[in-house]
């Protein structure tokens, strides 16, 4: 790819009981994981894009879930990538699990 991803920053956690793990460049990109009992992790994500038509949506979103918390990384990342973004692996602390404790 000769094109340059543009690193997503995280921010602090929106939710309640800071359960998520979040990404954003206000106005562009919003990502977020997070741990669901019984269906495992979930990872979303919201690019803004441009419009071709004036009913057409302005923004592109994606949701996956899957017990496997790197397979449902893997299919997020991808969906980032193919918009120009990528989340940086130095923005998630060793031995950080999504769903538990706080940042």
């Amino acid at each position: 790819m000769t094109e340059n991803l543009i690193s997503i920053p995280r921010v602090e956690s929106r939710a309640p009981n800071k359960n998520t793990i979040e990404w954003e460049i206000p106005g562009k990109v919003t990502v977020g994981l997070m741990l669901i009992k019984r269906v495992g992790y979930a990872f979303m994500a919201k690019v803004k894009v441009k419009k071709k038509h004036w009913w057409s949506s302005s923004h592109k979103t994606f949701a996956a879930s899957n017990p496997n918390v790197m397979e449902v990384i893997i299919k997020g990342l991808e969906f980032l990538e193919g918009h120009g973004y990528y989340i940086d692996h130095n923005t998630i602390e060793l031995g950080e699990t999504a769903g538990f404790g706080t940042r």
